[in-house]
Parts: structure tokens; sequence; C-alpha cells
């Protein structure tokens, strides 16, 4: 079987579509999200890719022969280089009988992804692994952590929420006012998104976002000053965004993109560069508003 070149998502969307037909329908637009998300055969699925690095497409809990039949064609996208490992994929909060069966290829640093699926560092969101089963004819506890290992890769890890990233002036951050620090996630958050998109297209070269994320995570972690509730910073976790961060931020990006008109927008970005009150340009109310409104509509 000859080499497919797949360069980025929307390529991978369209050979699919190609090959398979009526049989499989992309989701509107999922390709420009970096991914390909929709349904083969009536069945779901989600596919997560970068072009001579990684692969990884799951199923619906009743969809594994989709990826059966999917195997052929996505080894030839991945180089001809065979999955890593295939898996039961059970998403927080979902019942075992719901894990979706899942494919992985790594052809970078294969072993090291090995290592993180086996030790449960594969997934931050406290998703988990059933099922495990690894192509490269080794066992499963070969990839094993000892102890050893695990306490060293502790001492020197670095944990969301608490790594400040590419953040120069850690303080400064530290002091930010409310409205201040939502304007710094939007403004890192947008950044990594755009990145992301653009990297997916092609149109620009290939960036390590790491430190970016590590940023963006320290701030939102820095909400909790103001009241959000957000769990601790674990090793191998990423932060988690709650309803209580989810009802902050929409809180403030309601109030600035949606209710303040253009005049006022000016007027306000005037009143903070000459150190002016911008009390009368803020929201009012309270962001947990938004959060008492779904809980009293479901006890009805």
């Amino acid at each position: 079987m000859g080499k497919t070149t797949v360069n980025n998502s929307l390529q991978l969307e369209e050979l699919l579509e190609k090959k398979y037909g009526e049989r499989f329908e992309a989701d509107f637009l999922s390709s420009l999200m970096g991914g390909v998300s929709g349904s083969f055969d009536s069945k779901r699925f989600h596919i997560t890719f970068k072009a001579g690095e990684y692969l990884l497409i799951s199923t619906s809990a009743d969809g594994k022969a989709i990826l059966d039949e999917l195997l052929p064609t996505l080894t030839e996208v991945m180089g001809n280089e065979n999955p890593i490992c295939a898996y039961d994929l059970q998403n927080s909060g979902n019942e075992e009988k719901d894990a979706k069966p899942t494919l992985e290829w790594d052809i970078v640093a294969p072993q090291d992804r090995i290592k993180e699926i086996v030790n449960g560092r594969a997934f931050s969101d406290g998703s988990k692994i059933l099922n495990l089963k690894l192509y490269n004819g080794k066992n499963v506890s070969d990839y094993l952590e000892s102890e050893q290992e695990k306490e060293d890769r502790i001492k020197n890890a670095r944990i969301y929420g608490i790594d400040p990233g590419c953040i120069s002036d850690v303080e400064a951050i530290n002091n930010l006012s409310e409205v201040d620090l939502y304007f710094a996630i939007d403004a890192l958050g947008g950044h990594i998104w755009r990145c992301k998109h653009d990297m997916a297209h092609g149109r620009i070269p290939k960036i390590d976002l790491t430190e970016e994320q590590y940023a963006l995570e320290y701030m939102v972690y820095q909400t909790t000053k103001f009241g959000v509730e957000i769990p601790e910073p674990e090793i191998d976790k990423h932060i988690t965004r709650t309803p209580s961060y989810n009802a902050w931020f929409k809180f403030y990006s309601n109030h600035f993109k949606d209710v303040l008109t253009d005049e006022q927008w000016d007027a306000f970005q005037q009143a903070q560069e000459e150190g002016q009150d911008t009390s009368a340009f803020m929201p009012s109310g309270h962001w947990t508003d938004l959060l008492e409104e779904p809980m009293q509509k479901s006890l009805k």
C-alpha cells in the first residue's frame, strides 16, 4: 500500500469523503477546528489529527466495526505505521457501558505515549482507559512505572494552574483586578485558539503552545480569588473549567462583547488608559446570577 499525503484535517476529511461516499458524513466545519467529526454508517466518531505526528479516532460504544474498516486507510495516512494501541475510552462522568472504542497512532514518540497511557497520564480530564491492547507485541506490564520513576517524575513535575508558563511578570498577574484578569484570559485564550486554527489550515508553521497553555491555566486558576470554584491543581491534570468558572467568564464576556456599545467600549478603554474611574462601564449584578437560573430550572 502506498503512502497517502494528508497534511491537515481538511485534507483528511476530503480523503474520507472521496473514499467512502455517502457512508461518511462530516460535521459542518469540523475540520476547521483541527479535527474531523461526523458519522460513518450512522455511527458517531471523532478524529484528532496532526500530520506526521499522531492520530486518535474514537467512535460510539456500538461503533467498533467502523474502526476495523477505517484501520487500513488511517494506517496509510500515518505513513503505513500501525497504531500503537486500541482501548475503550470512558469519559469522565460516563458509565463504563458508554466507553468509546478508540485507536491511537503516535509516530514521534510511541514508547513515551504508551507509557503515559499505561500509567494513567494520557488524559488529564479524568477519562479512564479500559481494555487496553498494545500493537507492538509487548505486555502492558512492560510499561508500568517504577516507584522510583514515579517519585522522580512528581518531584520534577510542572503542574497546570501553578506553573506560570510564559508569564514574565507573575506578580503583575497575581495583582490584576477581576475585570483585568478576565481580559488577560480572553486575550491569551483567543491567541491559542487562533494559532491552533491557523496551524490546522497550514496558514502558519507548527508552533509549540505549551508555555502559553501553562500561562492560560495559571490565570484561570487565579479566578478562585474571586470566588470561582475550581478543583486544586494536580499533577498530570489540566485545570477543570467548572460551571462556576464558565458562569464567571460568560458574565464578563456577555457584558463587554454584547452589552456595551462601540461608543461605550471606546470610552471604557480611554478611561482605563488614562487611569480614570471605570465603574460606570462595569456589568450590573454578579456572575453567580448565571449559576442560579439553571439550578432553579432543574428543580421544576
